[in-house]
């Protein structure tokens, strides 16, 4: 979809949910944010927060946006143009570049599996890199926006909350690695269920992924 037919259809989803990725740098990750306004060039967009602040930005970096809307989620690389705030919102104007991709939703089922997955801890006040160790658990579910997992209570310790990973997940005979943030957990029937959230998905991941989860859809319908 070309970028002027992208915003002439986001005109008409204002209040969309929207998501921001940065794949690389200090503020690496993924942020949630609104669609709130949409003129002939730019999109406008609640200003993403990060620690109870505005989150650092600068004109002209380009990120990833994706935008929920019609049962469909949409991506796009887009540029930042400008920041200001408007009746006390303070909001984020990007401009889409190249064209925007629709992604089925069916892509972005979760399935169940059970896929030996092992999760490395990036940082944190405990972080020690000398002292890290990959933990492998069996996947309960997947989907290509994340991952959920039950770990036993003597396991618990290495998945605090807010925590960033490097995942590695076996497909394909190949091992495939994705950068995750942990964004569920809480104890159930003496175990704690918890949800890892990927930040990103490269295509060449995506695409084996997306085949997996096609593949446990209809694995399950034919039970």
């Amino acid at each position: 979809m070309e970028s002027g037919e992208f915003l002439a259809m986001l005109a008409g989803c204002i209040g969309s949910k929207v998501s921001l990725i940065i794949d690389a740098g200090l503020y690496k990750g993924t942020y949630p944010s609104r669609l709130e306004d949409v003129d002939t060039e730019a999109v406008g967009l609640a200003h993403p927060m990060m620690g109870g602040a505005l989150l650092p930005v600068h004109r002209n970096v380009q990120l990833k946006m994706s935008v929920e809307t019609g049962g469909a989620l949409f991506f796009s690389v887009v540029s930042i143009s400008k920041g200001l705030v408007r009746d006390a919102l303070p909001l984020l104007w990007v401009i889409p570049v190249g064209e925007a991709r629709k992604i089925q939703r069916r892509f972005f089922v979760r399935v169940p599996c059970l896929l030996k997955v092992g999760f490395f801890r990036l940082e944190g006040e405990e972080y020690r890199p000398e002292k890290e160790e990959w933990a492998f658990v069996n996947a309960k579910d997947i989907s290509l926006g994340g991952i959920g997992f039950v770990v036993l209570p003597e396991k618990e310790r290495l998945f605090p909350e807010g925590a960033r990973y490097l995942v590695e997940i076996p497909l394909q005979e190949k091992k495939h690695l994705l950068v995750g943030k942990l964004v569920r957990k809480f104890p159930k029937n003496n175990v704690w269920e918890l949800g890892v959230a990927f930040e990103g998905m490269p295509a060449f991941i995506e695409k084996p992924l997306g085949g997996y989860i096609r593949q446990q859809e209809l694995a399950g319908r034919q039970l």
